[in-house]
């Protein structure tokens, strides 16, 4: 599906050395996936996926270059594969989250779109593998190990499936700017790895404790990193999706940060940042999270900033610039603790830490944008097109069969309200036929390019 809009709109001037004219021209598509990439499904439902499950590849994107053909090729990688939310397991009499995993063997996956004749279309795909050369899954990684998050992997008739110590829920990519390999990023570690370009075969994988600060290790489960970027010298900057969670007590955390890390694949020295969020704009500093980033210079990105706010969802991208801010490594409050946990920015300001410098672009909602995240980010050689992508969550979701009612007769939807304890479904401890089945939703990967009618300066 194609649609162009020229909009009157105005993306901000920029003191920063970033502009752009207030016309812009916005194109919307839909990223279609050919059958061959479908994930096999041969699961419970089979009979609602007589396809399998469309690919989901909007998680991160890149530029490329235009193909001898006039098409515009970008790289794209999607996530950890088919999953859904499903209840807590009862583990040694506690609670223990879990996840679904339809199609446990999935691989996580990236490949190349290409836009052309107002399509945009995944024109290959290649599985990510170990450095061993095994192809990885998308499953946890067992409890105890860096990056687990502590769910239990179930299929989808809730039987408790095995872990993968390498398993991997890619959500960024981009280019090494010397030798053409990739670099991404991923949410359990979170972990910033090396890639061949050709094969898919990880070449370095950095982890905390192991080539990255040991603080990111405190990321939220499933909000490791989420955006990653190559800088002209060659240096990753890679961005935590939402707070860290240091004391256990995120939910009340008045952190008004989310942390930055750059690394220098040729020294493997580190640095980190804070990116200011938007504290104001949510009700609790914890909803944040960071969609993609972009590199322009060596100290300036482009960042999606996005989540669900006082006055609705959010997608908002906004211009960085890291030049004056603090290297947060071995930074920590008076009382010796982890700058999380400040109480807000004026106590950040009284330890002279500085944040990155920050400026709004568009906000991507004000112009129709439909899908609750934007995953995917770049910025074309021209320097006043934006490239955006949707994922598609592999088109399918969960819904809730025979819901008991709460004591104030409301169904309970919410998965997380019951808990599985000896293979019966059970809500306040007691059995009930409540079940949870997978449906599709037809959803595509949503994909916008956004033009300006006169021209960025750099």
């Amino acid at each position: 599906m194609f649609k162009k809009f020229i909009v009157a709109g105005a993306l901000l001037a920029l003191n920063v050395g970033f502009a752009c004219a207030a016309d812009f021209e916005i194109e919307k598509y839909e990223i279609e996936t050919p059958l061959k990439y479908n994930v096999s499904y041969n699961g419970k439902y089979a009979d609602r996926f007589s396809e399998g499950f469309p690919i989901g590849i909007g998680s991160g994107m890149t530029y490329v270059g235009m193909a001898k053909d006039g098409t515009r090729i970008f790289y794209a990688i999607g996530d950890r594969g088919p999953n859904a939310a499903s209840p807590y397991v009862l583990v040694d009499g506690k609670k223990v989250p879990s996840k679904v995993f339809p199609a446990p063997d999935f691989t996580p996956s990236y490949g190349a779109i290409g836009l052309k004749d107002g399509k945009v279309t995944l024109m290959s795909l290649i599985e990510i593998k170990d450095m061993n050369g095994q192809r990885i899954s998308g499953r946890p990684l067992p409890v105890g190990l860096v990056g687990s998050t502590g769910e239990i992997p179930l299929s989808d008739t809730y039987k408790i499936l095995s872990y993968d110590k390498e398993g991997l829920d890619t959500e960024g990519i981009a280019i090494d700017r010397k030798d053409g390999n990739l670099w991404i990023c991923d949410e359990y570690g979170p972990f910033i790895a090396k890639m061949d370009v050709n094969t898919g075969r990880i070449i370095k994988k950095y982890s905390p404790g192991d080539g990255l600060p040991d603080i990111l290790a405190k990321r939220q489960p499933n909000r490791g990193m989420e955006g990653i970027a190559v800088t002209p010298s060659n240096k990753v900057l890679g961005a935590i999706q939402s707070i860290c969670d240091v004391d256990g007590k995120v939910a009340s955390s008045k952190a008004p940060f989310t942390r930055l890390v750059l690394l220098d694949p040729e020294t493997c020295e580190t640095k980190m940042f804070a990116y200011p969020v938007d504290v104001d704009a949510y009700k609790k500093c914890k909803d944040v999270k960071i969609g993609d980033l972009h590199a322009v210079s060596d100290t300036e990105f482009l960042i999606i900033e996005q989540g669900s706010g006082k006055d609705g969802l959010r997608n908002i991208i906004y211009l960085i610039d890291i030049k004056d801010a603090t290297d947060l490594t071995d930074k920590k409050t008076e009382k010796g603790e982890e700058l999380e946990m400040v109480s807000g920015v004026d106590e950040l300001k009284s330890l002279s830490i500085k944040m990155a410098e920050k400026k709004k672009i568009i906000s991507l909602r004000d112009y129709g944008w439909k899908p609750e995240k934007a995953e995917g980010l770049a910025l074309l050689p021209d320097m006043k097109t934006l490239a955006i992508c949707s994922d598609n969550d592999f088109g399918f979701g969960s819904v809730t069969v025979k819901p008991v009612k709460d004591k104030d007769g409301k169904n309970v939807k919410k998965l997380t309200k019951y808990v599985i304890d000896d293979d019966k479904m059970t809500y306040d401890g007691a059995r009930v036929e409540t079940s949870f089945e997978l449906k599709s939703t037809g959803e595509k990967a949503g994909f916008w390019m956004i033009k300006c009618s006169g021209s960025y300066l750099i």
